[in-house]
């Protein structure tokens, strides 16, 4: 957080001296804002596998942006406990 609190520092100084950064700047902010609600909408998704052993895919998500394929040769066979460790970050 530090660094980006140090950026953001150095961009307001930017703009207070340039006012042609500071339009670029804030139409930058604008477009980024727009995208980031366009790209993940309102609301939160809350993920949870529990109990059990689990046969054939689960797919936890909540905004996916391409294709999703299940089948192939692996294995589709989770265990409770792999489900759980495959969701920390």
């Amino acid at each position: 957080m530090e660094r980006a609190r140090e950026l953001a520092e150095v961009l307001a100084e930017r703009a207070r001296q340039d006012p042609a950064f500071a339009r670029a700047l804030e139409t930058w902010r604008h477009r980024a804002e727009a995208w980031d609600q366009a790209r993940t909408g309102a609301g939160d998704v809350h993920n949870e596998i529990s109990g059990g052993t689990f046969q054939g895919p689960v797919v936890q998500a909540r905004d996916i942006n391409g294709p999703l394929t299940f089948g192939g040769q692996r294995s589709t066979r989770w265990s409770c406990e792999r489900a759980k460790r495959a969701q920390r970050p």
